[in-house]
Parts: structure tokens; sequence; C-alpha cells
């Protein structure tokens, strides 16, 4: 991946806040990522909800197109982040979470 987004993409800065350890560590983050994306409900389309919690359902569970669908996710933040519909802010705090829900650690961008 890398360090820098393509033109015109806006990149997500994320803080470790999050670890990604025990499969306690990583189902609490899993319920974080819900909590905020609960709190942001109205701002945000089921069809991104959608694609936002089967990343985080497929990281958890450790499936094989986990890291497929981390990266559409990803996408999906970078998107609400572009259309002004989120802040990098909270953007970052549900990739972030996200990211927890992994057993593997992934490089922050």
């Amino acid at each position: 991946m890398s360090a820098h987004p393509p033109p015109g993409r806006t990149a997500i800065t994320v803080n470790d806040a999050f670890s990604t350890g025990s499969l306690a560590e990583r189902g609490r983050c899993h319920t974080r990522l819900r909590e905020l994306l609960a709190d942001r409900a109205a701002i945000l389309h089921a069809p991104e909800r959608e694609s936002l919690l089967d990343a985080a359902d497929a990281l958890l569970f450790d499936e094989p197109d986990g890291a497929q669908k981390r990266a559409v996710a990803r996408e999906v933040l970078a998107a609400l982040v572009d259309s002004d519909r989120w802040l990098p802010e909270p953007a970052a705090e549900v990739a972030a979470a996200l990211d927890g829900c992994s057993a593997a650690r992934y490089v922050r961008a």
C-alpha cells in the first residue's frame, strides 16, 4: 500500500489507539466500531454501513477476504471524507476501530 493516496483522494491518518491482540480485544474494537457507526447513522447510507460492518466481521473472524474487505471499507471512509459528509478525525477513529478488529497488523496510512 502506498503511503500517499491517489490524486484527488483523501488519506485517512490513523493513530494506533486500538490494539490488535486477543480475540477479546478485537471484539472490543468491533463493538467500538458499531458504536461509532450508530453515532453517525443519520449521515451514513445503508450500503456504506454494511460495507464497514462486513469488513469488521471479516477481520474479526479471520475470513480469507478480510484484507480485501478492509480495503473496500477504507475506500468508503475516504469517499465520505472526500464528499465532506464526514470529517477526517471521525473517519480515522472508525478506521482505527476497523483495524483493531484484525489479528493482522496493518501499516497505518
